[in-house]
């Protein structure tokens, strides 16, 4: 199950297009399209499985804008997030940036 869900947070991460910090989370911003919204679906399945204290809110933007997911839970929810999803974020921009050049094949889901 780390395993599924390791690999799920690297390819949010790859999608994600904008990080907005909130006082208690993080709000990530990534395609509206039907290949990213039904992997979103997947991907929070598998988190709220995983941790089930964080707290999810989706909004679409019309005609099939981006979508916001908005993640915050208690106390220590930032800096795990911190840990876990921007970070990773971090890692994925750089690799993106080396997918642009040849480097490295980025994956989609």
């Amino acid at each position: 199950m780390r395993k599924r869900v390791a690999t799920l947070l690297a390819r949010f991460a790859s999608a994600v297009i904008a990080t907005e910090e909130l006082p208690d989370g993080y709000v990530f911003r990534v395609p509206g399209d039907k290949k990213w919204t039904g992997f979103l679906w997947e991907a929070i399945v598998a988190e709220r499985e995983c941790c089930p204290f964080l707290r999810f809110e989706l909004t679409a933007q019309p005609n099939m804008g981006p979508v916001s997911v908005r993640v915050t839970g208690p106390a220590g929810t930032k800096d795990f997030l911190k840990l876990s999803c921007v970070s990773l974020m971090r890692l994925s921009s750089i690799g993106r940036q080396l997918g642009r050049c040849g480097v490295v094949d980025v994956a989609s889901p």
